[in-house]
């Protein structure tokens, strides 16, 4: 419905939904994100609301995929200063407006950094999202079914291990990255050993995982393997509904693993 009606043209500082945060973001209503966060304050209700339980103050927070930071901006204002939270994005086109979207919030305890996360420290090649697409948070180190992408990067890539070794423990690291998910967590192993992630936010894309020869599965066979119990988020238009309200318990919006079958990109929550 918002897709259809809501106006797709027009940039603006705009604001997200008080309660999880009221951070201010650089609004381009030709991009889907953003219009979503512009008009209704949250961007899919379910998965925003799991994510902004799993914070408190002072946490240490990943964001792999950050796009242009819509979840960088609600951890970094419920960690506060006394928290640190890592964003990556690494599509040269969304990184800028990341960085101006934690300068308009004065957020210094957030560090931005134009790079994947991966299985190993190096450099990989990235497919982008069109120009001209609504979504753009689609740029993939898979390659799309039945051609090329107008637009390839280079890019660095790191390890969450590495980025995070200083730290005793990591309160929430949030994955969405395409296709690129058992790189990611290959990258993790050592903090997945010693628990040092308390808890990790999914969005598991099977297509493009089976693209590359990756079944899903192993995802959550590294995650298991490790000692974490996974849910999947309720992505039903029942569970939108009740995520607007913030007083909705988390428990109502999350499901038994096994559902993340059932749609296209499951978010999945895991905990130690």
């Amino acid at each position: 419905m918002l897709s259809r009606l809501a106006p797709t043209r027009g940039r603006f500082e705009a604001r997200l939904a008080p309660d999880i945060g009221g951070a201010t973001f650089a609004c381009d209503l030709s991009d889907q994100l953003s219009r979503e966060a512009c008009f209704t304050g949250l961007y899919e209700p379910p998965f925003t609301r799991v994510f902004q339980r799993q914070l408190r103050p002072g946490a240490v927070v990943v964001d792999a995929g950050a796009n242009w930071g819509y979840f960088t901006l609600i951890a970094a204002a419920a960690a506060g200063p006394s928290g640190r939270v890592i964003a990556l994005e690494p599509d040269p086109r969304q990184f800028p407006i990341l960085e101006r979207n934690i300068g308009l919030n004065g957020f210094t305890h957030v560090e931005a950094l134009p790079s994947a996360a991966g299985a190993a420290a190096g450099r990989l090649t990235l497919t982008g999202y069109a120009d001209t697409d609504a979504n753009r948070g689609t740029s993939s180190i898979a390659t799309p079914a039945g051609g090329g992408s107008p637009r390839q990067f280079d890019v660095d890539c790191t390890t969450i291990d590495a980025l995070t070794a200083r730290h005793s423990t990591v309160d929430l690291v949030k994955i969405d990255v395409e296709g690129a998910e058992d790189l990611v967590l290959e990258g993790m192993r050592e903090g997945l050993a010693a628990k040092r992630y308390r808890a990790i936010l999914l969005e598991l894309h099977p297509a493009l995982l089976a693209a590359r020869g990756v079944p899903p599965e192993a995802c959550l066979n590294l995650l298991e393997s490790h000692g974490y119990r996974g849910w999947t988020i309720d992505a039903t238009g029942a569970a939108y509904r009740r995520a607007a309200d913030p007083a909705t318990p988390v428990e109502s919006l999350l499901g038994p693993l096994e559902t993340w079958r059932a749609t296209a990109w499951p978010h999945l929550l895991w905990l130690c």
